[in-house]
């Protein structure tokens, strides 16, 4: 999964995007000018900038479904790093996302994914671990991810509302710059998996309101 997609995750994903600080500890520019993850904060958070386009598509359901913010966005993050060497970004706040599967206009609002959650990334870069208490939706952005997901029993695309899944991928090369395309991810392992209250997002859409689908 990429960084960008994930930070809807993820939704990572990841809808978590943010600006990078200079050394001073302020905004450095557009997050494809700067590298990722960004040098420590000392223990500072940052606000997420405003301008920046969280709207993520990933292929699921059938089709593709496009996760965007709903009407609740007040993130902020920042960047440690550990004994080890690891980069540990973490970001809180409270956030709300939407969710449209394109082949029939079928959508989830305003669905709660508000708390704190984690990206650790090892010296080297390559190793990234994922780690993010509920409630959350996660979507597979490719075949070895899913397939990670479907080895712990997970759909494809899922909302769960509490309990933690942690995530390890190892990519070809470091993903050390937001913006480019990302790295192919040799191998993803879900290396705990204590989520509860799991729904399929896929599921979840088929049983939307008729009146929140739009007519063709």
């Amino acid at each position: 999964m990429n960084t960008t997609s994930r930070r809807a995750a993820v939704l990572v994903a990841a809808l978590v995007v943010a600006t990078a600080p200079s050394a001073a500890g302020s905004p450095a520019g557009p997050l494809d000018q700067v590298p990722w993850p960004p040098p420590s904060m000392h223990g500072k958070f940052l606000p997420y900038p405003e301008n920046v386009d969280l709207n993520r598509t990933y292929p699921a359901c059938g089709s593709h479904i496009f996760v965007y913010p709903g009407d609740v966005f007040d993130m902020q993050y920042r960047t440690l790093i550990n004994d080890e060497g690891a980069t540990v970004v973490e970001y809180r706040g409270n956030l709300t996302v939407d969710v449209d599967r394109l082949s029939d206009d079928a959508s989830l609002e305003e669905v709660a994914v508000s708390g704190t959650w984690f990206e650790i990334y090892d010296p080297y870069g390559q190793t990234v671990t994922y780690d993010r208490p509920g409630p959350a939706i996660v979507a597979a952005s490719d075949e070895v991810e899913a397939e990670a997901f479907a080895e712990a029993g997970l759909p494809e695309t899922f909302l769960y509302l509490s309990g933690d899944l942690t995530e390890t991928v190892i990519y070809d090369r470091a993903p050390n710059e937001l913006g480019q395309q990302f790295p192919q991810a040799l191998t993803a392992e879900i290396t705990e998996n204590s989520t509860a209250y799991v729904f399929d997002v896929c599921k979840l859409l088929d049983e939307a309101p008729a009146d929140l689908v739009p007519a063709p």
